[in-house]
């Protein structure tokens, strides 16, 4: 498998203009992809089968909307992808638990950070904070008290 692999798939899925190789030294991806949210499950299904592992989920409030920002790699074939999905605010994402049970705790904590809910998420509770918080920390509208 080599990253033009993972493109064909991803574009198959995406559209031809929607996933692109990217410059590793760079952004520290070979392979990067832009999804919309209900796409999400078909895009974890197919880095599955390229045998491919979740790195790591996380977002990025840009006020207006967020970026959720998934990262798959695989050891095997020493490729790592992004793939950045829009979301408005006040918008659920679907889950990709059942796909890849680590997304479990990343989703749970970009809901305790962010405040942003997966639908179909087995267990969306606070990781670190009071299961009463109501504050999201990592919010640009978050202000911190002394």
């Amino acid at each position: 498998m080599t990253p033009q692999t993972i493109i064909q798939s991803l574009q198959s899925i995406l559209g031809p203009d929607k996933a692109m190789e990217a410059e590793y030294v760079k952004t520290g991806c070979h392979v990067r992809a832009e999804a919309e949210l209900q796409q999400m499950a078909a895009v974890a299904e197919a880095m599955l089968k390229h045998e491919c592992f979740l790195e790591s989920l996380t977002a990025l409030d840009l006020v207006e909307s967020f970026d959720l920002v998934y990262f798959f790699a695989s050891y095997r074939y020493l490729c790592r992808t992004v793939v950045h999905a829009s979301l408005a605010k006040g918008v659920a994402a679907p889950s990709i638990s059942h796909i890849y049970p680590a997304a479990d705790w990343f989703e749970r904590e970009v809901f305790e950070m962010f405040g942003i809910t997966f639908t179909g998420h087995p267990n969306l509770k606070n990781l670190i904070l009071p299961e009463d918080a109501d504050f999201h920390p990592l919010l640009k509208d978050f202000v911190a008290s002394s």
